[in-house]
């Protein structure tokens, strides 16, 4: 069975390119704009798909900055939105996995790690993120009700399962990200697993 899993910002658009393809590769945390450091403890008030180096500005992505463990300012607002208020479509990231034949979907999970080793801590930052499940505007989500703080092995984002057989699955996920020392922090990646059958 031939599979291709695709990252896009959760509105769908621009395409987070794979590891490997020395472009636009990489979800880059930021201040009040491109290049812009966030200050140790506070959160990102920018998310962009940028280069590993974090020195190429390849668009914004929607932004979810974290407000309490409930909540988070999507884009620019100043009063909080509840998690499960917030629109498939207003998450950072959505995951979308092709099969050329009708698949379901089981243990599903997204980390944060170290990029020298998959099982250690992201070092010099903390990412939190957690599932949205939101397709309709004027009724209440279905996700994640707060945050998850996720690191390495010992703390991973477990998304629903996917039971209805399809040929195409989106998964929704919205990320926010704090320093916890100073300096440019790129010794850290994102990583998705699911298994279908």
């Amino acid at each position: 069975m031939t599979s291709t899993l695709r990252w896009y910002a959760g509105d769908g658009s621009p395409e987070i390119q794979p590891a490997a393809s020395g472009g636009f590769n990489t979800v880059g945390f930021f201040g009040g704009s491109f290049g812009l450091s966030i200050r140790v403890g506070e959160y990102q008030d920018n998310t962009y798909r940028t280069d590993e180096a974090g020195a190429t500005d390849g668009g914004l992505l929607p932004n979810t900055k974290y407000a309490n463990s409930s909540g988070a300012y999507v884009a620019a607002e100043i009063t909080a939105t509840e998690l499960l208020e917030v629109d498939n479509d207003e998450s950072t990231l959505r995951i979308t996995l092709t099969t050329d034949s009708a698949v379901g979907t089981q243990n599903t999970a997204f980390r944060a790690y170290d990029k020298l080793s998959i099982n250690s801590d992201p070092s010099g930052v903390t990412v939190r993120a957690a599932e949205i499940r939101k397709d309709n505007v004027s009724v209440r989500g279905s996700g994640d009700t707060s945050w998850l703080a996720i690191a390495g092995s010992g703390s991973v984002l477990s998304l629903d399962d996917q039971s209805d057989l399809a040929t195409t699955h989106h998964f929704y996920i919205t990320l926010t990200a704090t320093p916890t020392s100073i300096g440019e922090k790129t010794n850290f990646a994102l990583y998705f697993e699911t298994e279908f059958l």
